[in-house]
């Protein structure tokens, strides 16, 4: 049976529902005397009212609908959450699985069932970096002496963990043959234990905790820097989905310390005149023509009209004008295998003409899902991408661009 985001809405609603009715009898106190129908500690609340704040004409408190274990609540600010629900059993861990108990704006069915592990390759290690959401890095054995590195970041999606990212990209295998060091941080953990990166306003910190994931990784940047040789110029991203989204925003906001990003599967603002990048950064951005969640011609996340997102033509092209492009995207006439499930040569590119050393690439797999079949063609290519870019400053935006660079 095909799963659509709307179905797996109508499960956690059921769910949500089972869940209010067996919490029900220990809520029951909480609201004694408040008017019916008002706002009071452990009344549901509407799912879209998840962020709001009401001040109680009965009690004087402040009062805010947020998400407990699943269900959207009112609940006084500052007060713990009552026993019955923080004892609670936790929510299932991220599987394609629609029968877990989920926030209302749910992923789980954009997660690969088998996760992958690193095994380490001889003169290799794992260390743990960061104080504060502690990453995961991969320093290869390859490193040169006395040499930096490049150092990509790699961002799973929303429900997503590391391993569920390699899973659906094995990073580590080109990493360790290209001697890059491979960053492996989560996003933050919402009420109902998921992992989100809070990239724009529709995608993914649904509960609106704020949190600032622009400069909690920049800030692991500087963090491996001050433990591993990395070379300044070849810092990268990488980010599927909610990651892709991220992996956009970080750019947005950090464009003088990032030479190139990759966005798999994801998209950006709603409008893109939010992105406030002022120095160029090169961008690859990929999609599959039958990817169920993330959609080429833009939409809505989870088809919520309050979470929308732009198109590719849109976020390409806001990127073009960064980096000084002109025209419009050149379409190669090669098409490519990336996919391990479709058949023949599914994948195309598209580029824009650019300034020597900064490019923006489209790539387009023909029936290709959220979660496509990645093969090592595809890895290794989007390794060529980004170490073929360096962070330098540009002696002109407007300098001819020779077709040489053209696909």
């Amino acid at each position: 049976m095909k799963i659509t985001p709307r179905s797996v809405f109508t499960i956690v609603a059921t769910t949500s529902l089972l869940a209010t009715l067996i919490t029900a009898p220990a809520l029951a106190a909480l609201d004694d005397g408040y008017p019916e129908g008002a706002a009071a500690p452990g009344r549901t609340c509407a799912p879209d009212a998840v962020g709001q704040k009401e001040l109680s004409s009965h009690s004087g408190k402040n009062l805010s609908c947020i998400l407990i274990y699943g269900v959207a609540k009112w609940w006084i600010d500052g007060e713990p959450l009552p026993a019955a629900e923080a004892t609670a059993a936790p929510v299932a861990p991220a599987s394609p699985s629609p029968q877990a108990p989920a926030p209302a704006s749910d992923g789980k069915k954009f997660v690969l069932e088998n996760s992958a592990k690193i095994t380490l390759k001889k003169g290799s290690k794992l260390i743990t970096v960061g104080d504060v959401r502690p990453a995961q890095v991969l320093i290869p054995g390859t490193l040169k002496a006395k040499i930096a590195a490049p150092l990509l970041v790699a961002l799973p999606g929303f429900t997503a963990t590391t391993n569920d990212l390699l899973a659906l990209v094995d990073l580590t295998a080109e990493a360790y043959k290209r001697g890059v060091v491979l960053a492996l941080p989560m996003g933050s953990k919402n009420s109902g234990g998921l992992h989100f990166w809070n990239a724009t306003g529709s995608c993914c910190d649904f509960e609106k905790s704020g949190v600032d994931d622009s400069k909690y990784l920049m800030d692991l940047v500087k963090q491996i820097s001050a433990k591993v040789s990395i070379d300044s110029k070849r810092i990268y991203f990488f980010g599927h989905s909610n990651g892709g989204f991220m992996s956009y925003s970080v750019a947005c906001s950090n464009s003088e310390k990032i030479a190139a990003i990759v966005n798999l599967d994801g998209a950006s603002f709603a409008d893109m005149e939010m992105c406030g990048a002022k120095k160029p950064v090169s961008v690859l951005q990929i999609n599959g023509t039958a990817d169920e969640l993330i959609h080429i011609e833009g939409g809505d996340v989870f088809d919520d009209p309050k979470q929308p997102y732009s198109s590719v033509k849109a976020e390409t092209g806001k990127w073009a004008q960064i980096d000084g492009c002109v025209g419009m995207p050149v379409m190669s006439k090669k098409k490519f295998n990336y996919e391990s499930v479709l058949a023949g040569s599914e994948t195309t590119k598209a580029k824009y003409k650019c300034p020597k050393g900064v490019d923006v690439e489209m790539w387009t797999i023909a029936g290709g899902a959220h979660l496509p079949k990645i093969n090592t063609a595809f890895t290794s290519a989007v390794f060529d991408f980004l170490l073929a870019h360096k962070k330098y400053r540009l002696i002109s935006l407007s300098a001819q661009v020779s077709s040489d660079s053209l696909l």
